[in-house]
């Protein structure tokens, strides 16, 4: 079998799964009408229990075995870890013979617990970021390929979004499933702040252009020169390589030394661009003493807060605006893009469900991470639960995104933004060393220690020299 297709998801993108959820049934329970009915499956929508699975269940002709517990470490705090137990709550009624025991992973400290216990006392299944603790455990063989069960359940990778689907791979294996990614950003703002600088409330700044005279006007200064409102919160080095992106170019390339390009003209434009706008906000100084005092007065989201009038977030502050400024007239929508026209949305980042190579339950941490990543916990979890988009694309759809669209006014605009052109950053023990270098130059630019064509060109150099050193 080759697989299905997308528009079959929804009705037959399980039935491989179910077949292999028989066969752990039927060892479990060691009934042959088990593996009967695992070679003959129903075929269930995404929300809907396994019927012959259940079926079977009700009527074992031997006693079942004691059911095996699995460990799962997760970096889900706060509501979410009530959130997340209802959905393994399912997965256990769902699957009787798995029971799930949780760990909630500290944060900050959960790199060093999850680097540490898969080189020993391992997990049965883990979440791992991308860029800290997933790329370097893939390097160090600490992590099971998933390719042979991925073929062995004729699972369309392609139901993931690109972007987030890229961020499991590391030198061609597949090494997890995407749970959560930081792959959409978007750009939040106070409607009544616009009206009043003479911009159009419902529709934001289009171009870098719109959004630099946006920053100027709405930048507010009290009498001693400190910034009281400010128009747009900008990113830091972020905002210079998201720019890149967003001006349709990959300055890191796949991450090989010879695809490597930020000493480009379009990286060169983006920088620039970014030193215009804090420019236009009263210059690094200014800004920076701003977002320090926002930091040490806990204001939080500076939208929320009163303080600014344009920010840059994902579409969970959706939920932070229902729960803590309900009347906040805000509107959201796309990053603008650079003078090239050209826009590539970016994802730089997320947790995917990985499986220890040291994993006593691997073929049952297996089924937990279909759930979890594209099974009926993720739609409930991401979507019903959170109202946030999920990893599979088609449950941002209809008939899944009713609660999403219930709580966030504007889904048809992150629907649109969700279906565009997507990159991401390559998936390389390195990253967090690149970063540093980017920042590095950023703030040579800013400090006026470097110009920005300097400054790209010693980026360059130092990201290459980096990509090319031996581990």
């Amino acid at each position: 079998m080759n697989g299905f297709s997308l528009k079959e998801v929804e009705t037959t993108m399980y039935a491989k799964q179910i077949k292999r959820r028989d066969f752990l049934r039927a060892m479990v329970i060691g009934t042959a009408g088990v593996v009967a009915a695992a070679c003959t499956p129903s075929s269930p929508t995404p929300t809907s229990a396994p019927a012959a699975a259940t079926e079977v269940a009700k009527e074992p002709t031997l006693a079942p075995k004691e059911p095996v517990t699995i460990s799962y470490w997760h970096i889900w705090g706060g509501v979410r870890t009530d959130q997340l137990q209802q959905v393994l709550d399912d997965f256990t009624a769902e699957i009787p013979e798995i029971k799930v025991e949780p760990l909630l992973l500290p944060n900050p400290g959960y790199v060093d617990k999850i680097i540490t216990g898969l080189a020993g006392d391992a997990p049965d299944l883990t979440m791992a970021y991308i860029g800290d603790t997933f790329a370097p455990s893939a390097r160090r063989g600490a992590l099971r390929p998933l390719d042979d069960l991925i073929q062995a359940d004729g699972i369309d990778t392609s139901i993931w979004y690109k972007g987030q689907w890229n961020m499991t791979q590391w030198e061609g294996k597949s090494y997890g499933l995407p749970f959560v990614g930081n792959f959409l950003s978007m750009l939040y703002w106070v409607k009544d702040h616009l009206e009043a600088g003479g911009f159009d409330p419902e529709e934001g700044p289009a171009t870098w252009d719109d959004l630099e005279d946006m920053a100027r006007e709405l930048t507010t200064y009290f009498d001693d020169g400190s910034i009281e409102n400010m128009g747009y919160v900008p990113g830091g080095s972020g905002e210079w390589i998201g720019g890149a992106y967003r001006n349709g170019h990959e300055p890191y390339g796949d991450g090989s030394v010879d695809s490597i390009a930020i000493d480009h003209p379009r990286s060169l434009e983006a920088l620039e661009r970014t030193v215009r706008l804090y420019e236009a906000m009263g210059g690094w100084d200014a800004v920076g003493a701003a977002t320090e005092y926002w930091g040490n007065q806990q204001l939080g989201n500076p939208m929320i807060s009163g303080v600014a009038s344009i920010i840059g977030s994902g579409v969970f502050t959706v939920n932070i605006i229902n729960e803590s400024a309900p009347d906040l007239d805000y509107k959201i929508g796309q990053v603008p893009h650079g003078p090239n026209g050209e826009f590539l949305d970016l994802t730089v980042g997320g947790w995917n469900n990985c499986i220890p190579t040291r994993a006593q339950h691997p073929e049952e941490a297996w089924e937990l991470a279909k759930y979890l990543s594209m099974g009926d916990g993720h739609l409930k979890f991401m979507v019903e639960l959170q109202a946030r988009p999920a990893m599979i694309k088609a449950y941002n759809e209809a008939p899944h995104d009713a609660k999403a669209r219930a709580g966030n006014p504007y889904w048809d605009i992150v629907l649109e933004i969700l279906n565009g052109k997507h990159a991401s950053y390559p998936v390389t023990d390195k990253q967090a060393q690149w970063d540093s270098v980017i920042g590095e130059a950023f703030e040579s630019v800013m400090l006026g220690q470097r110009t920005p064509e300097a400054a790209v060109s010693w980026a360059q150099g130092e990201v290459v020299r980096i990509a090319e050193e031996e581990d």
